[in-house]
């Protein structure tokens, strides 16, 4: 339709892909002559072509900020984890584009096993701090110590703080929050030291993977890792596209099995992805290797922005696939011819 005159209808359309990246749209139609009728030619053919293409690294034209909830609990030993670092690096590597000039795309990394670790510059803003003895070790958070557990209401004394761990030992995992960042080389590098301990607290994954998004937990980040307000997911660039796209890539390969205070890990982690879309951020959810139909499964695809926002990957390569389609969907088409 851009590519073609105004007196032309779009007749016989056809489509084609090349170079798996890009649609090509051509259509033969014909325009009335005037005066080539007296010479027996009463139309000329025409033909209008058209090019759209998803390029890796290409600016979306809006400015987008994704957290991976990636889990690096004990069950994801071996070729388990291998794979996700791979499909993590994927994610990465599509949607963070080079030109970050006008707009801006960044990723945060959110392990998750028994605990979450924000990080010694998040931990001491996060928890009402007061440590016994040398606690150097000790970064990881539990829930928080009110009913604000479900919601992105910054942490203070009114709102609640969250509880941390106290034991003797280094907490899982040693993987700490890596908050927004465009720094590709660091995003893949956070990636490739997690590792695999202990069990599943979803529901925590799920909360900090909200809070790397929200502009409430600013202060738990550094300037440059800050969330964009929420106000901008309802402007509009000026192609009347979003101004700003806020999204979670949720991702287990098992049950939900342990909290510390509350209701169930997985009906917290519901509330909360509840909570989380209604503030506006796109949710997709992978599930590796779970049973169908069980409460994991359940639990993905309740979370999910929509059906087709959910992904249950059966293997590594499917988990590699599953990871592609959600960075190409965010990434968008261009006209190209």
């Amino acid at each position: 339709a851009k590519n073609k005159s105004s007196l032309l209808s779009l007749d016989n359309v056809s489509f084609s892909i090349q170079n798996q990246n890009e649609v090509v749209a051509v259509s033969d139609s014909a325009v009335d002559t005037a005066f080539l009728g007296v010479a027996g030619i009463d139309e000329l053919r025409i033909r209008a072509t058209a090019s759209a293409r998803v390029e890796v690294g290409a600016n979306a034209g809006s400015h987008v900020e994704i957290a991976l909830m990636l889990d690096t609990t004990g069950s994801m030993a071996g070729d388990k984890m291998v794979a996700l670092k791979q499909a993590a690096i994927d994610l990465v590597n599509i949607t963070i584009w080079s030109d970050q000039s006008e707009y801006t795309s960044r990723v945060a990394i959110v392990p998750f096993s028994p605990y979450v670790n924000p990080g010694r510059y998040a931990f001491e803003r996060a928890t009402d701090y007061s440590p016994p003895g040398n606690s150097d070790n000790r970064t990881c958070v539990k829930e928080r110590s009110n009913g604000n557990r479900y919601t992105d209401l910054a942490p203070s004394a009114a709102n609640g703080y969250f509880n941390y761990y106290t034991g003797n030992s280094a907490c899982n995992p040693q993987a700490t929050i890596l908050p927004l960042s465009a720094d590709k080389q660091d995003l893949r590098q956070r990636i490739n030291e997690m590792q695999p301990q202990g069990m599943t607290a979803g529901h925590l994954g799920t909360q900090w993977a909200w809070y790397t998004l929200s502009p409430n937990f600013s202060s738990l980040w550094p300037l440059s890792s800050e969330p964009k307000p929420y106000s901008m997911l309802t402007q509009q660039n000026d192609h009347n596209q979003p101004l700003l796209r806020k999204i979670a890539v949720l991702m287990t390969d098992g049950e939900y099995n342990k909290k510390y205070s509350g209701s169930s890990s997985a009906t917290q982690a519901r509330e909360i992805c509840t909570n989380m879309k209604a503030a506006g951020i796109e949710v997709y959810t992978v599930g590796f290797e779970i049973s169908e139909g069980g409460e994991a499964d359940e639990t993905m695809e309740l979370c999910a922005s929509r059906e087709d926002h959910y992904y249950h990957a059966t293997d590594g390569d499917t988990l590699r696939a599953a990871f592609r389609d959600i960075a190409l969907k965010i990434a968008t088409l261009r006209l190209v011819q």
